[in-house]
């Protein structure tokens, strides 16, 4: 089993708390702040990727619970 295998994914909280750590970050470098612009867009792509995952499966659950032939498997 390879190394990446054995890792749980990053949950949002630990996404959110890096776009946290990363706005401080861009504070104290002042007019230096856009070297990390490209670790804030990771962090927001990954954020958003999640948070549209969860959308999509929250109303595919919902669709399924007020179908006519959902039925109890």
């Amino acid at each position: 089993m390879t190394r990446s295998a054995k890792r749980k994914p990053v949950t949002l909280d630990e996404i959110e708390a890096g776009l946290d750590l990363v706005a401080r970050r861009m504070e104290a470098l002042g007019p230096r702040a856009e070297l990390y612009l490209p670790i804030w867009r990771a962090l927001e792509r990954e954020r958003d990727k999640r948070v549209e995952a969860s959308t999509i499966l929250a109303a595919a659950r919902a669709r399924l619970a007020r179908s006519p032939s959902h039925t109890m498997d």
